[in-house]
């Protein structure tokens, strides 16, 4: 892939985070809708962003002001003995 793709990128995260709890059809569904990803371009496109910086900052302030609910969601479950019941296998 070449640094314009978020695709790479995404597989990574994905890999790290998620995929350790899937089975293997949603593995391999994952790794198909990878494929669906636009480039950086096409997202700034969506975005309606012509300035890279400037979405970096909103995408930014979008991750800060996630945390704090990401954070109550965890609680949440730590609270509840939830987290073995996710597995999507």
């Amino acid at each position: 892939m070449t640094g314009n793709s978020l695709r790479d990128p995404a597989n990574k995260a994905y890999t790290q985070v998620f995929a350790p709890h899937h089975g293997t059809a949603v593995r391999k569904a994952v790794a198909a809708g990878l494929y669906a990803l636009p480039t950086r371009e096409q997202m700034l496109m969506k975005l309606n962003e012509d300035d890279y910086s400037s979405a970096m900052a909103y995408m930014q302030s979008y991750v800060d002001a996630s945390a704090p609910v990401l954070q109550y969601i965890e609680r949440l479950f730590e609270s509840r003995d939830l987290f073995h019941v996710i597995s999507y296998g």
